[in-house]
């Protein structure tokens, strides 16, 4: 062989080299990036979860203290939720 069809072979070996190298980094750049847009979307999704069950421990909070605290709300409770009644008292159920 000459020693210029070398030099060819070289080079081609080379660009052909730099042409693989630079899909691979490509390709792992776009995993990268779509792996980190998906777990930004998952730790927005868990932001609002986090925030809705704040919401729902402050409501049950404040239930069990009414609950607890006042006797009233506790009948009131009963009745709505358990049709409870008094001894001697008819109660209507109405269903909407």
């Amino acid at each position: 062989m000459k020693e210029e069809t070398k030099l060819r072979i070289i080079n081609y070996f080379w660009i052909v080299l730099t042409v693989v190298i630079a899909i691979c980094t490509i390709y792992v750049s776009i995993l990268t990036i779509r792996n980190t847009i998906r777990t930004r979307s998952q730790i927005r999704e868990l932001d609002r979860q986090i925030e809705f069950y704040e919401e729902k421990i402050e409501s049950d909070s404040i239930f069990i203290k009414n609950i607890t605290q006042d006797p009233e709300f506790m009948e009131s409770y009963a009745r709505e939720q358990y049709h409870m009644q008094r001894p001697g008292e008819t109660v209507y159920i109405l269903e909407e």
